[in-house]
């Protein structure tokens, strides 16, 4: 295991930076056989860019788990996502898969979506926040049902 304070990472993808990670500290278990992670600890930001290099959004929680078998992300604890636009989603723990692009939890979630705020159990997310399915849905709403999956 090899441990860092202090981190911040760029992961790019064709050449381009696509998401900036900073945690207060890393611990590396790459090389795991069983199970190869990178634990994110004490303030984990993830800064989503664009292909400017600009942020367009961000994420944070108290911890994350990169899972570098299947590039997952579990985030505990707090867990905050806002986007440009103002859009934003609050939840104990959810999955963040890199390759679908997309959140996802069993827990309980609140989202704001153009002023409107949604809440329930269990949802899967679009990573932009653009689409959402939320299970057990509650809150208030007006204007057009139809933005709502």
């Amino acid at each position: 295991m090899v441990e860092q304070e202090h981190v911040q990472i760029v992961y790019s993808d064709s050449g381009l930076a696509k998401i900036r990670v900073v945690a207060g500290l890393m611990e590396d278990y790459s090389e795991d056989a069983e199970v190869p992670r990178q634990v994110f600890r004490q303030g984990f930001r993830v800064s989503i860019l664009d292909a400017r290099g600009l942020e367009t959004g961000y994420l944070k929680a108290d911890k994350a788990v990169r899972r570098m078998s299947d590039q997952v992300w579990v985030l505990t604890g707090d867990v905050q996502v806002l986007q440009d636009g103002g859009n934003a989603l609050y939840t104990s723990a959810m999955e963040w898969d890199r390759l679908k692009q997309e959140f996802r939890s069993e827990s309980e979630v609140r989202i704001l979506d153009k002023g409107e705020e949604v809440q329930g159990k269990g949802f899967v997310a679009r990573e932009d926040l653009s689409q959402y399915t939320i299970f057990a849905v509650s809150g208030h709403f007006e204007g057009d049902e139809n933005n709502l999956e």
